[in-house]
C-alpha cells in the first residue's frame, strides 16, 4: 500500500496502539559496553541515527495527491492514468518477487556481500575481527578464508561456507520469541531486522528507477525514439535492466550484450572506458525508416 496505494491505506495495515507504538523506537538511550558492564546513558557520538522514533507520520508526499501518496505511489498512479497500467502491474509483481528472493536466502541473493558482512560483524565477531573484509563480495563467495593472526596456518583458517543467514520466515520465528519486557534485543535479532527492512528499501530504489524510466518514455510524443540515461550503482542498474528485459527489451545488435567494461576489476587495474559509437551518438541506436 505504501508504494502503490495511499498513506492512510498503509497506516491502516500497521498495528499501532498504546502497546505497540513504543516499539517504533529505533534505538534506546541505554548503552551497555561490549562484554557487559554497568548500563550507561548513550552519548550523542554513539548514536548512528539522528532520531529515536520511526517517522510514521512523516513522508515525502506526491504533490497534489489526495488522499496523500508517497512519491513512488504517485508516480505509479500517474503512469496508470497515462495508459501504462500494464507496466505498473508488472513492476509491482517484480518488486514483490525481488524482495521475496532477497529475503529467502540473504547470503546467496545479495551478490554485493553487504548482508553477509553485516551478519559476520554482528554474529561471528571472532571471524570478523580475524579476516580480510575489504571485499564483502569476495568474502561472501569464499568457502575458507585465512586467519589474519595466523595467515599460514590451515588449522586457524575460517569456514565461511557453513555460515548462513536465516530467511524471512525463520527470522520472524525468532522475533516471535522476543519479549521486550524481559530483555533487550540481541545483536542477532537487530541485524536480522535491519536486513529485512533494508531489502524493501533496496528494491524500492529499483522500483522508483523503473517507474521513472517508464514515466520519461510516456512523456515523449507517440512514436518518438527515446533514450533514457540512468546513473546508479551496479546492483540497481542490473535490477532495472532485468525488469525491462522481462518486458521484451534486449541488447540484440550491441557488442558485449550492451555492456561496456566489466564487473570485476583488480585494485590496480585502470578503469578508463572506451565508449562504442552508439553511446557517442545515441541517434545511431535507431534505424531510420526506409
Amino acid at each position: 500500500a505504501l508504494y502503490f496505494g495511499t498513506v492512510p491505506d498503509a497506516l491502516s495495515a500497521v498495528n499501532l496502539g498504546p502497546e505497540t507504538r513504543p516499539l517504533a523506537q529505533l534505538r534506546s538511550l541505554a548503552f551497555q559496553p561490549p562484554g557487559g558492564g554497568a548500563l550507561l546513558r548513550r552519548s550523542a557520538v554513539q548514536s548512528k541515527i539522528p532520531v529515536r522514533a520511526a517517522p510514521l507520520e512523516r513522508y515525502l508526499k506526491s504533490r497534489g495527491s489526495t488522499p496523500p501518496r508517497t512519491w513512488v505511489s504517485g508516480l505509479a498512479q500517474r503512469l496508470q492514468a497515462a495508459g501504462c497500467a500494464q507496466i505498473v502491474s508488472a513492476a509491482r509483481r517484480w518488486f514483490h518477487g525481488a524482495v521475496e528472493y532477497l529475503l529467502t536466502d540473504p547470503k546467496e541473493a545479495d551478490q554485493e556481500g553487504d548482508y553477509f558482512a553485516a551478519w559476520l560483524r554482528a554474529c561471528h565477531r571472532n571471524v570478523w575481527d580475524d579476516v580480510d573484509r575489504s571485499d564483502p563480495e569476495e568474502l561472501r563467495r569464499r568457502e575458507w578464508v585465512p586467519s589474519k593472526s595466523h595467515p599460514k596456518s590451515k588449522k586457524h583458517r575460517h569456514n565461511l561456507k557453513d555460515i548462513e543467514i536465516p530467511g524471512l520466515q525463520d527470522a520472524f520465528k525468532e522475533f516471535a520469541k522476543f519479549d521486550p519486557s524481559t530483555r533487550a534485543s540481541t545483536r542477532r535479532e537487530r541485524v536480522l531486522a535491519q536486513i529485512i527492512i533494508d531489502a524493501f528499501q533496496l528494491r524500492l530504489v529499483d522500483l522508483a528507477m523503473t517507474l521513472a524510466v517508464a514515466d520519461a518514455a510516456a512523456a515523449a510524443p507517440p512514436g518518438m525514439p527515446v533514450v533514457v540515461v540512468l546513473y546508479a550503482g551496479e546492483d540497481h542498474t542490473r535490477s532495472c535492466a532485468d525488469f525491462w528485459r522481462d518486458q521484451g527489451f534486449s541488447s540484440k545488435g550491441l557488442a558485449g550484450k550492451g555492456i561496456v567494461g566489466k564487473r570485476d576489476w583488480e585494485d590496480d587495474e585502470p578503469r578508463g572506458l572506451s565508449f562504442p559509437a552508439y553511446l557517442q551518438d545515441v541517434r545511431t541506436l535507431f534505424v531510420s525508416p526506409q
